[in-house]
């Protein structure tokens, strides 16, 4: 549906200003051929357009009715052209079909409305941009690369906020660390230069010869055909850029990348400690992904243009845990046959530990009568569910009695860890998720998705506090076999 749009987007734009030659103004800044994914379009446009064929002196001094036509006639004088000079191997038929395709883009039916032509251009750049990086950001490294070396100047919008360790590819990381962090692209025999073709291939040797300094003093392993693809590469400028002006707008997608990785490995290093290295070190990992995140959405505010614009933190949205409903029941069930762990759990396991229906509750009403001093009866403890049993979610008497009858004495303290420790993991997940699903998708609120991962963040440390809680001041059993 995207490439149908695009397609009639590309079309509608031309037909536009064959039909109003005037619409050509609107739209000559900013849209280039380079935007064009048909090939004859792009050329139509750069006659059309970037040739300055709507204003042409035999347009102009006709009346409006017959502007069309002849402006129609000069874009087709001017492929034949250009196909001639550049040697194209177009056939008389395929020309007929030409003709006949740019006299039929001016027509009501390929173009409702003139007027909209900033519209249509609007919907061709967004799709050359996503051509530009990657429906999934793939290109977006290359991309920056080839705006900076096309503009050299764009390598100021770029430094302090994006580094080279955001490039997932480290040939890629190594040059833009040449071009950008280490000054290339301001060295004074690049911007002694005047802009254009002469500028980028002084700036393309230079990086070629940094990286071939680099190899040999860091004893890279790089062979002759490398090398050779590396030059040919720089020097035909990376990769298709139509907005080299727009290295900082690529450069956001590059560092979007890099946060969703960073965030991921973080993600991988907490759960990883909380399972092998134990709880002191899931700690540690947690407040470490926290200060990471921090300073990656620093970073991202300094992209966008707002530096020092770190928010605040959102609550995360309570999330179910189905495959610990069993844990979280024998928890219940092992503190109304056993009363004695109470005291050994309630100074560290919290109601918001459990998520399956009513069970916070439960435990808030067993913790409740420990601190009253009175006694933690079963049989209360159903009437007491009984006079609850309105509400909400509240468990009914008989769903109370049947979590007291299969309760275990003794496992309270083992399968609380497991529930605190699965709220982490819970919170370090979404929030990974919550960067993972902002990824690429141009409507989501950076700010709003950082206040949602910091939240989450913020509820695991404290867990994980928690949990380091529970350690010191219990015996740690074996782990609950629920």
């Amino acid at each position: 549906m995207a490439l149908v749009a695009e397609s009639y987007a590309e079309a509608a734009v031309l037909g536009a200003v064959l039909q109003d030659p005037r619409r050509a103004l609107e739209v000559r800044g900013w849209l280039r051929a380079e935007d064009f994914a048909d090939p004859w379009r792009r050329e139509i446009y750069r006659a059309l357009v970037e040739g300055h064929l709507y204003s042409h002196p035999d347009v102009l001094s006709r009346p409006p009715h017959e502007r069309t036509q002849a402006l129609g006639y000069l874009v087709l004088h001017q492929l034949q052209r250009t196909a001639a000079v550049q040697g194209w191997q177009v056939s008389a038929e395929d020309w007929r079909h030409v003709a006949a395709y740019v006299g039929d883009l001016p027509r009501p039916g390929s173009v409702p409305n003139a007027a909209h032509a900033a519209g249509y251009a609007r919907i061709v750049v967004q799709a050359s941009h996503t051509r530009t990086v990657g429906a999934r950001g793939e290109f977006a490294e290359q991309a920056v690369l080839a705006a900076v070396l096309a503009r050299p100047d764009q390598a100021q919008q770029l430094r302090g906020w994006l580094r080279a360790e955001d490039f997932a590819d480290p040939w890629m990381g190594h040059m833009y660390q040449a071009l950008v962090e280490e000054g290339l692209a301001s060295h004074p025999a690049v911007t002694s230069r005047p802009p254009g073709p002469e500028r980028q291939q002084v700036l393309g040797r230079m990086l070629l010869e940094q990286l071939q300094y680099k190899a040999a003093e860091r004893g890279w392993t790089i062979s002759p055909a490398m090398w050779l693809e590396a030059a040919g590469q720089i020097r035909s400028g990376i990769r298709p850029v139509p907005h080299p002006e727009q290295a900082a707008l690529i450069g956001q997608r590059v560092l979007q990348s890099s946060i969703q990785r960073q965030v991921d490995d973080s993600r991988w290093r907490v759960e990883f400690s909380l399972m092998s290295l134990g709880t002191p070190a899931a700690e540690m990992e947690v407040n470490s992904m926290l200060a990471t995140l921090q300073e990656l959405e620093g970073r991202w505010e300094r992209a966008m243009g707002r530096p020092g614009a770190v928010g605040a933190s959102l609550p995360p949205a309570a999330g179910r845990r189905p495959h610990l409903a069993g844990t979280e029941d024998a928890v219940l069930g092992s503190l109304m046959r056993d009363p004695g762990q109470v005291e050994q759990v309630r100074r560290w396991l919290r109601p918001q530990d459990f998520t399956a229906p009513g069970r916070a509750e439960l435990y808030a009403t067993i913790t409740a009568a420990a601190e009253a001093g009175g006694t933690i009866d079963p049989v209360l403890i159903v009437w007491d569910a009984h006079r609850r049993s309105a509400s909400p979610g509240a468990l009914t008497s008989d769903e109370v009695w049947e979590i007291a009858s299969a309760g275990v004495p003794g496992v309270a303290v083992g399968g609380g860890r497991e529930l605190v420790e699965a709220g982490i993991v819970h919170h370090v997940r979404s929030a990974a998720s919550a960067i993972e699903a902002a990824a690429g998708n141009p409507a989501a609120a950076p700010g709003m998705v950082f206040a949602t991962a910091r939240g989450h963040l913020q509820h695991a440390s404290a867990q994980s506090a928690r949990l380091a809680q529970a350690n010191r001041h219990t015996a740690a059993p074996a782990r609950s076999a629920v």
